[in-house]
């Protein structure tokens, strides 16, 4: 639920932004250009409690929240995240062609290219007003699970209640199988539309790429796939202790979120058994070590699958590396690198990564950064009792403790 920033709140998260944009020499902002603009910020604030940002201020404030997110091991390429202005968009058929938009822009052929397409911002003092613009998706993209009747999954069980409340609001899939795309929940002012069947009906939106391995060719007969862009929508954006509620963004996929994660946990496809199968391990016993080596095989036939599609994918000893990197450059620029090592450390080989062996400061940046929110069904819900009772809502939406960005971050989607 949204809540309320004070004005002096709204000030200094503001002004810190601003110091950090100025402090930034691709922006050059002179120490008159940052006074000039800070006077004006404040007789806005002052005037409607809250400010506008500006084209430049938005793609900074963006970038600058990547940077800051401490759970993203991709991080590093902050300066690389395209940004689509779509606050004007408020409309159900401007949302959609806007996000449809962002798919065609991110694909670029394969070579996935980091964006964010930001909508309306919340007003920060107005606790009762519903927000311009939401997606009840976690992800733009994201496979159904649909529960039998015998209580098993066909596909996701991580998308089982999302599908069945899209099939309650009148989704009618052609098909059902264990890989079929949800449609789009675009709210706008605490209002459901019904489902956008947006694959249905532009399969060029959807890229997804069938598994292969190098070595065994009968694993094509698991008949695995994965789509490629992972788009993250359910995240607030701040900029400036501004709150964007609308802004997916995406990156490229490390190996391991689909091989190690979506493919293989227990409660998510758990595809480990068939893989053992595939290649011939011995499953009886786990001294055999099966799951591990079923583990590394099938995120092997992700990266060789990816690699063999000509499309965007970075390996957890690649990422490592280069986060390393940053690490590195910011410990000479007298920069503490805030981090979550949970995060950080890959669910296989963290030991063979340099992250592993690092500490990082766990501190959050507030002002400008990306969080968990609770959803827009809760949002609606909460206001909708607020107003019934007289009551006001004040419950902080961010989850400082396990905040993380652009994941989620680019390199985090689950």
């Amino acid at each position: 639920m949204n809540f309320q920033t004070s004005a002096t709140t709204l000030r200094q998260q503001s002004k810190a932004f601003l110091s950090d944009m100025a402090n930034d020499p691709r922006w050059a902002l002179t120490d008159m250009d940052f006074q000039t603009r800070w006077t004006e910020i404040q007789k806005e604030i002052e005037a409607t409690g809250t400010y506008t940002h500006s084209e430049k201020e938005l793609t900074f404030g963006a970038q600058w929240a990547w940077r800051n997110s401490n759970r993203c091991i991709g991080r590093h390429m902050w300066r690389s995240l395209k940004v689509h202005d779509a606050r004007s968009a408020q409309e159900n058929k401007d949302i959609v062609h806007a996000l449809g938009q962002h798919m065609e822009t991110a694909w670029n052929d394969g070579q996935i290219q980091s964006l964010i397409t930001i909508f309306a911002p919340r007003h920060p003092r107005r606790l009762m007003e519903p927000d311009p613009v939401r997606i009840g998706n976690g992800q733009l993209i994201r496979y159904a699970g649909f529960k039998q009747s015998d209580g098993s999954v066909q596909g996701d069980p991580a998308s089982v209640a999302l599908t069945q409340h899209m099939l309650d609001q009148g989704w009618r899939p052609e098909n059902r199988h264990a890989f079929v795309p949800l449609p789009w929940s675009i709210w706008t002012e605490d209002e459901e539309h019904p489902p956008e069947d947006v694959f249905a009906k532009c399969p060029q939106w959807l890229h997804e790429v069938e598994l292969t391995h190098p070595e065994w060719p009968g694993f094509a007969e698991l008949a695995l796939k994965w789509y490629a862009i992972p788009a993250i929508s359910e995240m607030a954006l701040v900029i400036g202790g501004i709150t964007y509620p609308c802004a997916p963004f995406n990156g490229w996929y490390m190996g391991t979120e689909i091989g190690a994660r979506n493919l293989a946990d227990e409660d998510r496809y758990n595809v480990l058994p068939a893989v053992a199968k595939c290649i011939g391990l011995d499953t009886s016993s786990p001294r055999n070590l099966w799951k591990d080596r079923a583990l590394v095989e099938l995120n092997r036939a992700v990266l060789h699958s990816f690699d063999d599609a000509g499309i965007t994918m970075g390996d957890h000893h690649e990422l490592g590396a280069q986060f390393e990197k940053f690490c590195k450059v910011e410990a000479r620029g007298g920069r503490a690198v805030t981090g979550d090592w949970s995060w950080l450390n890959p669910p296989i080989s963290g030991p063979s990564t340099p992250q592993f062996h690092r500490a990082f400061d766990g501190r959050v940046s507030p002002h400008t950064n990306y969080f968990y929110q609770s959803s827009a069904a809760e949002d609606a819900k909460a206001r909708k009792r607020g107003a019934k009772n007289g009551s006001t809502p004040s419950a902080d939406p961010y989850d400082l403790e396990h905040h993380h960005a652009t994941p989620r971050c680019p390199f985090g989607h689950g």
